[in-house]
């Protein structure tokens, strides 16, 4: 795709919406830019589900054929997410787009996984992990884990950025925690709404064991991640007009596929991998 772009000159970008997501860019761009984390060494990324990925529908029609899309019946169409052939399941689907947001948040590429997983619950055929866990080193010493599961949703989804100074908290893409490291009272970092941010405050609002506090995103009219895709949607067509460069760009978004990629032969050799071409750099 990226050779096809080039050789063609088109535009070609690669749907990791958070890139264009208002929180997400507001907590780049005044939390972990100006260090209010401190120095960063781990990040946690986790989506956990109590539910088994698996969709239930009837076929358009009771002889409808899929074949001449490659699809050799109605449940590998419908239910493609659980077959090998056509994805490399929760780390792919789900964590290629929390690990693109780490690397855009550590300006780096991790450089080796570790990756541990199975088909411990749902027994029904499906080829690709329910529960999977991974370990990516980053250079500098930071190390970010991901885990999926689809056997309690306690957690739920987010990611977490833990620094000397202090921790991120994204969740859902629609709302961010920021908390205070040891004693501090207050940690409070204001983004002005005239550039699309919200206003992050840790003030104690909460007991002394969870004093965080949401982000107001009602100030800025994010209260869906449709904004996301909307944004996404507007820049490419600008940047198809302008010739302006889109945020993310199938480059840096490679590298994020590479390294799930290789998180999943981690799983299956049950060894520690180098992942190709960590060593150039990610560039924001």
């Amino acid at each position: 795709m990226i050779d096809a772009a080039h050789k063609n000159n088109r535009v070609l970008e690669i749907g990791y919406q958070r890139y264009y997501n208002p929180i997400y860019q507001a907590a780049y761009n005044n939390i972990i830019k100006q260090g209010v984390l401190g120095d960063v060494y781990h990040a946690r990324l986790a989506w956990h589900r109590n539910s088994s990925w698996r969709k239930k529908e009837d076929p358009p029609s009771p002889n409808f054929d899929p074949s001449r899309w490659g699809y050799p019946d109605w449940e590998h169409l419908l239910n493609w997410r659980m077959y090998k052939k056509y994805s490399e399941g929760l780390l792919c689907e789900l964590g290629s787009h929390q690990l693109n947001a780490t690397s855009w948040f550590f300006d780096a590429a991790p450089e080796s996984v570790y990756s541990t997983g199975g088909t411990y619950r749902y027994k029904d055929g499906r080829e690709v992990f329910d529960h999977v866990f991974a370990t990516f080193n980053f250079p500098g010493g930071r190390t970010a884990t991901f885990s999926s599961i689809q056997s309690n949703a306690f957690e739920d989804a987010y990611e977490m950025y833990m620094g000397t100074k202090g921790t991120l908290i994204l969740t859902h893409e629609v709302d961010a925690y920021l908390f205070s490291e040891g004693e501090a009272g207050t940690t409070k970092v204001e983004i002005s709404p005239k550039t699309s941010g919200p206003i992050l405050d840790s003030s104690a609002s909460r007991p002394a064991d969870s004093p965080g506090r949401q982000i107001d995103t009602t100030a800025t009219g994010n209260t869906d991640r449709a904004v996301s895709y909307k944004n996404e949607v507007a820049e490419f067509c600008a940047a198809v007009r302008t010739g302006n460069p889109v945020r993310v760009g199938a480059e840096k978004a490679m590298k994020s596929a590479v390294a799930i990629i290789t998180a999943n032969r981690a799983a299956e050799q049950r060894a520690e991998l180098r992942i190709p071409g960590a060593a150039s750099p990610v560039h924001v």
